[in-house]
């Protein structure tokens, strides 16, 4: 009985000859990988990506416009002329405004109309649907987490590396606009639902003053028609021709709606954060990566250099 013995065994020997009779292939494809990577590397689109990281901004930088809260907050409705105001909480104010800051920074439209802006003002070609897309996707923003230790971060990412941080600057200055605009907007709702508020108030006490009046009058009447005194007869006249008596809620309540009625201040330009790291034009790109590419291609040759010369090896053999 015959039976075929079928050598399953791998001869290391015999693969390390093979490897290094053919070493100018596996030489031959580090090589070709490494041209074709660097070529790929210098034509292929560059990513710098310029960060910026920042936080709240200091009360100095929104004072005009915590000022312009504190004045609506003194003659509000519901001040009481009797009680002093309570000062408007600072840190209220200051977190109001950034977290304002932070929906613009974040969101899609307004970066879309930053890229629209900078398209218009540089007189470049109008961009299309899908470039512009390109240009919103290019901006990230990345909100902190106090459990982690993180802080608010955007990113922008660019072609070149001053590009990248100069659009990253230009980025923020815009936004810092759009707050600005949001913020005298709000300001101005605000003070005109006062000005409501306190022109409704004046009504009602004229309506009560008025009321007080006719009652003091037919009151004065009946006692003249009953008693024919001269002294009646003098108050009523007098009465009638002094007219509803304005009460100090009265006059205190006009004296608000003057004030409100000149409007608030126009805001002027602020900086609604501050900077924990400034924009700086980044030093190495991010995409692509050449060391990385060098390497990992240039194993990819040695790998596909060494089939080859294993191949030719068996072939010989054969």
């Amino acid at each position: 009985m015959h039976s075929s013995v079928i050598d399953n065994e791998l001869d290391v020997k015999s693969c390390v000859q093979r490897l290094w009779r053919g070493k100018k292939w596996i030489g031959l494809g580090i090589l070709l990988a490494l041209v074709l990577t660097w070529t790929y590397a210098m034509f292929a689109p560059q990513k710098w990506v310029s960060v910026a990281q920042f936080s709240r901004p200091d009360l100095p930088k929104i004072i005009r416009y915590y000022q312009q809260l504190s004045r609506l907050n003194q003659l509000s409705t519901y001040a009481d002329t009797a009680a002093s105001v309570d000062p408007l909480n600072s840190d209220t104010v200051i977190d109001a405004v950034y977290q304002t800051f932070l929906q613009q920074l974040a969101s899609v439209d307004n970066r879309r109309r930053f890229w629209l802006q900078q398209s218009s003002v540089n007189h470049s070609k109008e961009l299309t649907p899908l470039a512009l897309e390109r240009k919103v996707a290019s901006i990230q923003f990345t909100p902190g987490d106090r459990l982690h230790g993180t802080v608010d971060t955007i990113t922008l990412t660019a072609s070149h590396a001053e590009q990248s941080s100069q659009w990253l600057e230009r980025y923020l200055t815009f936004t810092d606009q759009q707050v600005l605009t949001q913020v005298q907007q709000q300001l101005a709702a605000t003070w005109q639902t006062e000005v409501v508020k306190v022109e409704q108030q004046i009504s009602f006490e004229k309506s009560l003053a008025q009321a007080t009046y006719t009652q003091q009058v037919k009151q004065l009447k009946t006692e003249v028609a009953q008693t024919n005194d001269d002294q009646t007869k003098v108050a009523l006249k007098v009465l009638e021709q002094t007219g509803p008596v304005a009460t100090e809620s009265l006059l205190h309540d006009l004296a608000r709606l003057a004030a409100l009625q000149t409007g608030p201040t126009q805001l002027t330009p602020f900086t609604s954060w501050s900077y924990l790291q400034s924009p700086e034009p980044p030093i190495s790109r991010q995409s692509p990566r050449l060391p990385l590419l060098l390497v990992m291609w240039a194993l990819v040759g040695a790998i596909i250099g060494a089939g080859v010369a294993l191949c030719k090896g068996v072939k010989k053999k054969e």
